[in-house]
């Protein structure tokens, strides 16, 4: 379950990344969940990003014609991430009911994965954004 939501929540963010007008200004992010090795969130040449997980091989984002993106994790069928009219992002993993992310007014998304609790993600005042999933402890990502 956790896993599973990490996924959501990498590449949920991976896209609220995407759209991010500072992600330009550095060379990514370093996601650091509590007690976990950090994952690397890096820029790459085709305009998109590359999720770099300890140990595992990258899962790589890169924009569509859409205007969204498709993630395409090591071994496994794409995802799909297309932008909403309201303003947000509908993630549409293959076979499975789409997780919704919603901006927040104020900065930061709200991440809705069907049937499960929403995932809160904040900016932080030095840069970055914390993230709150329900009933664990938050994960901070902070610019390289």
């Amino acid at each position: 379950m956790r896993k599973i939501l990490y996924g959501f929540f990498a590449f949920g963010f991976a896209m609220y990344l995407f759209a991010s007008p500072t992600v330009a200004q550095n060379s990514g992010y370093t996601i650091q969940q509590p007690g976990q090795l950090p994952t690397y969130v890096t820029p790459n040449y085709s305009g998109g990003y590359t999720v770099q997980p300890p140990g595992q091989l990258p899962t790589y984002v890169t924009p569509n014609y859409s205007g969204g993106a498709t993630i395409q994790p090591p071994g496994q069928l794409p995802t799909y991430v297309t932008p909403n009219y309201s303003g947000g992002y509908t993630v549409q993993p293959p076979g499975q009911l789409p997780t919704y992310v919603t901006p927040n007014y104020g900065g930061g998304a709200t991440i809705q994965p069907p049937g499960q609790l929403p995932t809160y993600v904040t900016p932080n005042y030095g840069g970055g954004y914390t993230v709150q999933p329900p009933g664990q402890l938050p994960t901070y990502i902070n610019p390289q």
